[in-house]
């Protein structure tokens, strides 16, 4: 099933390999390196799944992504991705009923994780 993605990293080599393969499974792939740039386009485009890596350049974070996601289009898919994994992070992310994936992630896995 094709679904409409935004894909949040800074890291431009992760980014790019992120909606390269996601991209290659006949998803519709939106990117953006800031948690500011993300915010906007989801406040101008729906989005089906948001993944976003946890720490951001900017004010913004991932959880305050996944947030503002969850915000105008509640029951969507969130996921989280980080390097730096802490239990506080694992359960703002469930919270939000968010996928926490720890880095390095196999893109299969991410693969799996869209599917809604």
């Amino acid at each position: 099933m094709c679904c409409r993605i935004l894909v949040v990293e800074d890291d431009s080599l992760s980014r790019r390999n992120f909606v390269f393969f996601l991209k290659r499974a006949n998803h519709d792939v939106c990117e953006a390196v800031t948690g500011e740039t993300a915010v906007d386009l989801i406040s101008r485009k729906s989005f089906d799944v948001v993944v976003s890596d946890l720490r951001l350049p900017g004010r913004v974070n991932g959880i305050d992504v996944l947030r503002h996601q969850n915000h105008y289009a509640p029951g969507k898919r969130l996921i989280l991705i980080t390097a730096f994994g802490s239990a506080e992070a694992q359960s703002e992310a469930q919270t939000l009923g968010a996928v926490y994936m720890e880095k390095p992630i196999s893109l299969f896995d991410l693969a799996s994780s869209v599917r809604i």
